[in-house]
């Protein structure tokens, strides 16, 4: 199933609280999109009273319209205890060197992550030369979809954002990252969110955004794969396993031939059977 990304206002203790009950793969505190600049202190008087724990992720605006590092904001995030990170609108290798100088400058290199959130096409052209250099610690890309499609001009839909959707992956599995797809705006229509959602897995994400309670829940009740695909996977288990085991090369089931390509798929069909699975 895919991995949930829970984004929560850090201006509003409330939710912050409510938080803490939800059963998130990862908390993102938002001082970004959602947050006015005169609300900073508040937000960061809010998540000086949070116990952290290593699923816990915060955002801010990293980098001002002139391209300069927010350090101020930055050190107090880290000082707090955050050690991971969202990049919104990442912009490239000039923006990783900044965060590395700071890093390095402050002795934090090993102890912190990123994920980047790529929201513009240059952001998203300049990905393969910033991962190559490795200049920050990258654990997972993500697609801003919206601000990607007003940047671009072209109307919100999954045929128009295949071309950003397939750079992140194929970017993300070229350096054993975690894709994570794109918000879901639309409170309340919760099979377009169920659509999207099994999509998004069936394209090969690893993960979602999400901005509601009602979108996690989804989220966790998804059948990812069909009541024909469990039962083809429960079928071949035992030889895949063979092939696993290196005990043969290719294994054929009713007419169909399964080599070693095969392997992952079958064992992650049955792992989510067993965890998740078709009641």
């Amino acid at each position: 199933m895919l991995k949930s990304f829970f984004f929560v206002p850090a201006n509003n203790l409330k939710f912050i609280e409510k938080s803490k009950v939800l059963l998130a793969d990862y908390i993102i505190f938002d001082l970004e999109d959602a947050i006015l600049g005169n609300e900073m202190e508040v937000c960061f008087q809010n998540l000086t009273s949070i116990d952290l724990v290593p699923n816990h992720i915060v955002r801010f605006r990293f980098f001002d319209e002139n391209e300069n590092l927010n350090e101020i904001d930055f050190e107090n995030l880290l000082k707090i205890g955050f050690r991971q990170f969202i990049i919104p609108k990442f912009g490239g290798v000039v923006q990783a060197k900044a965060i590395n100088a700071f890093l390095e400058n402050h002795r934090y290199n090993n102890e912190v992550s990123f994920i980047l959130l790529l929201e513009d096409p240059a952001g998203l052209l300049s990905i393969y030369e910033t991962l190559s250099k490795g200049l920050i610690t990258v654990s997972a890309l993500g697609l801003g979809s919206h601000d990607y499609c007003n940047a671009m001009g072209m109307k919100h839909t999954n045929s128009n954002l295949y071309f950003a959707k397939q750079m992140v992956l194929n970017h993300a599995k070229a350096f054993n990252l975690l894709a994570l797809d794109t918000v879901s705006v639309n409170i309340g229509y919760d099979e377009e969110f169920k659509e999207d959602s099994l999509i998004a897995f069936d394209m090969g994400f690893d993960g979602k955004f999400v901005i509601h309670p009602q979108q996690l829940k989804l989220l966790k009740e998804i059948e990812y794969y069909t009541q024909k695909e469990v039962e083809e996977a429960e079928k071949m288990y035992d030889k895949i396993l063979e092939i696993k085991a290196l005990k043969t090369a290719v294994v054929k089931i009713d007419g169909k031939v399964f080599e070693k390509p095969h392997i992952n798929r079958i064992v992650k069909i049955i792992n989510w059977k067993n965890t998740y699975g078709s009641k």
